[in-house]
């Protein structure tokens, strides 16, 4: 997934990383290191967006806010790492394959 925070001082930043997807509510989990510049500017602002592609070009963006969490178990992290969730507030799913002529549809967010 790509993910879009902003800096304190108002710039974006983009990053990839890898996620897992949780529905009702729709949120996704990433693991980053506490210095990573995406975590700081989370814990700074917690708006976030982002992209998650398949190689023929179908995909969705989402927006929604960021969340520190603890550990899950049995999730072990190594020091310094943390988990984040993002709670979605948006989904805009884009695919010319299955849907020629309007391929971007916003999709409602389930579970909020």
């Amino acid at each position: 997934m790509q993910l879009a925070t902003l800096s304190p001082d108002g710039s974006p930043a983009l990053c990839s990383l890898t996620y897992h997807a949780t529905f009702a509510p729709d949120r996704l989990h990433f693991v980053a290191h506490e210095d990573r510049m995406h975590a700081r500017n989370l814990r700074h602002d917690p708006r976030a967006a982002g992209a998650i592609l398949t190689p023929d070009s179908r995909g969705a963006t989402f927006t929604g806010t960021a969340t520190e969490t603890g550990s899950p178990d049995p999730v072990h992290l190594a020091p310094g790492e943390r988990v984040f969730h993002i709670t979605i507030t948006e989904w805009l799913l884009f695919d010319e394959t299955i849907h020629p002529g309007r391929p971007r549809r916003v999709i409602p967010v389930r579970g909020r």
